[in-house]
């Protein structure tokens, strides 16, 4: 698994198209901007593997969100930023997307995640420092 994590001051990204591998979403959120303020923005390829390694992604995070004072987690995952030949099924890559939100939330974070296999368009203002910026590799 690999994770890139940027401290926003702001972020905020719409919903545009579906690509083949999107998840079932409602027509009335494509085009709806989604707002956040003092969150870590995180972008997670899952990779062949990465199925028992939720757990201790989500402790890496909490760490980051903690040293960074993050309100909110907002979690973009795809299996497409893995290692070509690395890459996880889409069905393995929702299921450890959905493990990692959940192991979040049981301790307490607050999280959105972002719909899988859809295109965005964002913005954001990314705050500079140590911990404001972050890539991690969990090897399967």
């Amino acid at each position: 698994m690999k994770i890139f994590s940027s401290r926003c001051r702001t972020f905020e990204y719409t919903v545009t198209t579906a690509s083949p591998a999107a998840v079932d979403l409602e027509s009335a959120v494509v085009g709806v901007p989604n707002t956040f303020s003092d969150c870590l923005l995180l972008m997670v390829g899952v990779e062949r593997g990465d199925s028992t390694s939720s757990k201790a992604a989500a402790k890496i995070v909490r760490r980051i969100a903690s040293k960074t004072d993050a309100s909110h987690i907002v979690i973009n995952g795809f299996s497409h930023l893995a290692t070509p030949g690395e890459r996880s099924d889409v069905p393995t890559a929702l299921l450890v997307l959905a493990n990692l939100a959940e192991s979040l939330q049981a301790r307490g974070a607050r999280v959105h995640l972002m719909p899988f296999g859809w295109n965005k368009r964002w913005q954001a203002d990314v705050l500079d420092g140590e911990w404001e910026q972050r890539v991690v590799h969990l090897p399967a």
